[in-house]
């Protein structure tokens, strides 16, 4: 089985060995959509790892930066370690998502650093029992999983939130609003959650910030993500993606510029109350 460390040192490495070689060739990610008949979009979403390409895709990609035989061999390598990666996350959770829970507990143990951005959920370092078990629940249909561990995944992602706790750690939190405002739980669990929420303010070694919808930002929220120190994790409804090393300091930039429009202190505090009192 792939450890966790192990896909942290190889996911990843595909996009940033794409985007390299499309620089070496000088043209724009724009240009190079325009010369492969492509969306700009598109290369755009390969070099940032939101999407994995085929093997038609690696070949024209290749062929346009006239890679060498023994670059296309590693590119040809990195995919095959990329899928693999993909096809051993829905193997995980076909066997239950308690293992899953237990692997993140490790990252976050790990690491002196943890930053969210979110924009579906509540992070689950932060999330009720009622909260998570929802979550799991959901996954449990979206995935038509056959292992029913909700319980124990509960339970261990609970034991993750005790880290918090630590002072030798930093978490920092940044939702976006609709995280308080859909309703994606039964409306007593989305109240107890936001009031957890308010309890975890007063804490010096949590940072939480919410990015507003009633007010300009800079950068548009293309995905939620996690920093664990120099390692990040893209969740998606395929698998995770790790990032390390350029495209982890791509994200770190990304969530100071997304703090730079975020409510903070009174200001989320305030926000918090009145969605907690919408659900009265």
């Amino acid at each position: 089985m792939t450890t966790l460390t192990e896909r942290q040192r190889e996911t990843g490495m595909l996009a940033e060995a794409l985007r390299a070689l499309r620089q070496r060739t000088g043209l724009s990610g724009k240009d190079f959509a325009a010369q492969l008949g492509w969306h700009a979009s598109r290369v755009s979403r390969i070099e940032h790892g939101r999407q994995i390409p085929t093997a038609s895709d690696l070949h024209a990609w290749s062929a346009l930066c006239q890679v060498s035989r023994s670059e296309s061999a590693e590119l040809a390598g990195l995919l095959r370690r990329v899928e693999a990666e993909h096809r051993d996350w829905r193997r995980r959770m076909r066997q239950g998502q308690n293992s899953v829970q237990a692997d993140y507990n490790q990252l976050v143990e790990r690491s002196a650093t943890v930053r969210h951005f979110e924009i579906a959920w509540v992070p689950g370092l932060v999330q009720t029992a009622a909260y998570a078990r929802q979550v799991f629940r959901e996954q449990v249909e979206l995935h038509r999983l056959e292992v029913h561990d909700e319980e124990a995944a509960v339970q261990t992602r609970l034991a993750r939130g005790r880290q918090l706790y630590n002072p030798a750690k930093r978490f920092e939190f940044l939702l976006a609003e609709p995280v308080l405002r859909w309703r994606t739980c039964p409306q007593d669990v989305l109240r107890e959650q936001l009031t957890a929420l308010r309890q975890i303010l007063a804490l010096p070694n949590v940072r939480f910030g919410v990015l507003p919808l009633d007010r300009p930002i800079a950068t548009t929220p293309q995905n939620g993500f996690q920093i664990y120190d120099a390692v990040t994790v893209v969740e998606t409804f395929s698998g995770e993606i790790f990032f390390s090393n350029g495209a982890t300091a791509l994200y770190a930039r990304t969530l100071d510029r997304l703090w730079a429009d975020a409510l903070t202190g009174a200001d989320v505090d305030a926000l918090l109350t009145a969605s907690i009192t919408s659900l009265e």
